[in-house]
């Protein structure tokens, strides 16, 4: 690994660093293959043998569609020392999304332009909601789902991308500029080289044939790290990992017809239980997305995404209670004792189910959710403190 001021080096063990789904060779931090192969060759195994006790719970974590490379980088460097004080081997996708700066200007471009063409009667959310459809929006969240899909590309094979559908995430949608989508989302038929992701989960996949009983899976995805997560699922479950323990969403950005067609099908067969932590519908109201300190959406960032940016309006999403409690299948299965969704606040109850959270943006720095998630990682109640916010 090589970093570009020497900061983050220390997670060199612990990182995979993506840009638009490839293995990185520059940028603040770079992972190559070779770094990848120390991960499952050198790095786990040593961490391995100092905890000969018990199989090791090893933990794949990708962010949201917030944060740059840097932001993604400290939270890293921040979750890491914690994680393995709890006897978990951490390794965390960084793949460089920053929805939010692209999307805050793509809003204040919109603003410029499109402002005489809003409805008068547009209140202030429902002025940025239209703005974002009609100056790009769709096209930067179609952009970041496409990152998450070609990080699973096959080399030389064909991208995922497409034939999940339409082939939308090339699409700068209506009242974007031309050339909105770049080039690696408009080749999205053949891939050229191998997605980064895939990368892992071979190598994961070589690594359990030869280490049988030696671990225990489990991934954590925050926000889009969900739509990321069921990628490097399927990627992971095609080049035969047989199985993950746990999966565990925060505040999720995955639409639910996407979890119903890629996760719950893994169900009791791969996956051995799914829960979400989310923000409880009067939390998320309550919410608000700032960019430079500057408050442009006075509710959770799902709703943007829910109202706006995906293709179909008012798209239903995994991480909101109305959403999910609106839907039979849902409302049914959450019930059982496979799947299970905490809304905060939930601070009754067991401990491994209690969340405080009251940011989406947040939700992966709340003490109380975080060490929910901790526990159901490592079965064990009594963990090591969260360390609380980056500093």
């Amino acid at each position: 690994m090589t970093t570009a001021d020497g900061s983050f080096m220390p997670l060199g063990p612990h990182l995979v660093n993506l840009r638009n789904g490839r293995l990185t060779a520059g940028g603040l931090a770079s992972t190559t293959a070779e770094d990848v192969d120390r991960i499952f060759e050198v790095h786990l195994p040593r961490f391995i043998a100092e905890h000969p006790d018990s199989p090791v719970p090893l933990m794949f974590w990708a962010h949201g569609g917030l944060v740059p490379e840097r932001t993604g980088l400290a939270a890293a460097a921040h979750h890491v020392p914690w994680w393995l004080a709890n006897g978990v081997y951490p390794v965390y996708f960084v793949w460089e999304t920053g929805l939010l700066q692209a999307l805050g200007t793509r809003i204040r471009q919109g603003i410029d332009r499109l402002r005489p063409a809003v409805p008068v009667e547009e209140a202030a959310d429902q002025f940025v909601e239209w703005i974002a459809r009609h100056a790009g929006g769709r096209s930067v969240w179609a952009d970041l789902k496409a990152a998450a899909a070609r990080s699973v590309d096959r080399a030389d094979g064909p991208s995922p991308i497409a034939h999940d559908g339409d082939g939308a995430a090339g699409d700068a949608g209506p009242g974007a500029e031309a050339g909105d989508a770049g080039p690696d989302v408009v080749e999205v038929g053949v891939g050229t080289d191998e997605g980064g992701a895939r990368y892992v989960a071979r190598k994961l996949a070589e690594f359990l044939r030869q280490n049988p009983g030696t671990v225990t899976l489990h991934a954590v995805g925050h926000s889009a790290g969900a739509i990321f997560h069921s990628y490097f699922l399927r990627a992971a479950f095609e080049e035969g990992v047989p199985a993950f323990e746990s999966i565990i969403f925060l505040d999720p950005a995955i639409l639910i017809e996407e979890f119903k067609r890629d996760i719950v099908p893994r169900i009791g067969n791969g996956v051995q239980a799914l829960s979400t932590f989310a923000l409880g519908k009067q939390r998320a109201l309550d919410d608000e997305c700032k960019l430079l300190n500057i408050t442009f959406y006075n509710k959770s960032l799902l709703y943007l995404v829910h109202h706006a940016l995906e293709d179909e309006e008012d798209a239903p999403l995994l991480g909101l209670q109305e959403n999910v409690e609106a839907d039979p299948v849902l409302r049914e299965m959450f019930g059982g004792a496979r799947i299970q969704a905490i809304w905060s606040p939930q601070l009754d109850g067991p401990w491994d189910s209690r969340s405080d959270a009251r940011e989406h943006a947040g939700i992966d720095s709340e003490a109380v959710t975080m060490e929910s998630v901790a526990r159901r990682i490592t079965g064990q109640e009594k963990i090591e403190s969260f360390p609380g916010i980056l500093p």
